[in-house]
């Protein structure tokens, strides 16, 4: 990292220890760091967004949600980082830049109100790696277990079995996921995400057997009897 993206990274540091997240918006300029819909969907006006990776976490979808993809009494599954400690893992995703007063008031308006109004949810400044530049310096949002949707580790069978079933107002689970997986395929094609890819194909087994189920309703009755 450059010496000028050390002080910032520093300064940003700062500002989140000492909860002054309105004075962010005094930075020339920041970059945030999506993972999950905000790779397709971010919402907010950005001046330039780069495809890349943050080292030492997992995504996991671990973190409930019953405001966007999920409802109260059945939440969705949406994405979170995992912190590992051997610092091996790594997660791509977008990092966006945002630029002058405006435009990252406006973003942090949305994205304060989209994940840390839920409640439990922690920021930080990690390195972001790209092909294109040296480690940028990225504000990384994440779901803590202080989090009341927090729900630790889940299966794969698990996780499936919600996400083919839930939907909240800003639509269906499966949207959620697979647009991540379709998003990650065609950006990083050589990269591999087991836990990504796997979820995926199992909600869509179980999505092709519901439809089967669907369509033949009798053929239920007598395997049930």
């Amino acid at each position: 990292m450059s010496d000028k993206n050390m002080v910032i990274a520093k300064r940003i540091n700062e500002l989140i220890r000492l909860s002054q997240f309105d004075a962010l918006a005094n930075l020339e300029e920041l970059w945030v760091f999506g993972y999950g819909s905000l790779v397709w969907l971010p919402n907010f006006c950005f001046s330039d967004k780069i495809v890349g990776k943050i080292l030492g976490y997992r995504r996991r979808f671990y973190q409930g949600n019953t405001t966007h993809r999920g409802r109260p009494g059945r939440p969705g599954r949406v994405a979170t980082l995992m912190k590992d400690q051997t610092g091996r893992s790594e997660t791509y995703g977008c990092a966006y830049k945002l630029s002058g007063r405006e435009q990252i008031a406006a973003a942090l308006e949305h994205l304060n109100m989209r994940e840390s109004t839920l409640g439990g949810y922690s920021l930080s400044v990690e390195d972001f790696h790209s092909a294109e530049f040296a480690p940028i310096p990225a504000l990384v949002y994440t779901a803590t277990p202080e989090n009341d949707q927090f729900t630790g580790e889940q299966s794969i069978e698990e996780l499936s079995d919600i996400i083919a079933n839930a939907s909240g107002p800003t639509g269906s689970n499966v949207e959620y996921l697979f647009r991540l997986a379709e998003w990650q395929r065609e950006f990083l094609p050589f990269v591999e995400d087991d836990h990504l890819y796997e979820l995926t194909r199992l909600t869509k087994t179980k999505l092709a057997r519901m439809e089967r189920e669907k369509n033949n309703p009798r053929r239920m009755v007598r395997n049930g009897n």
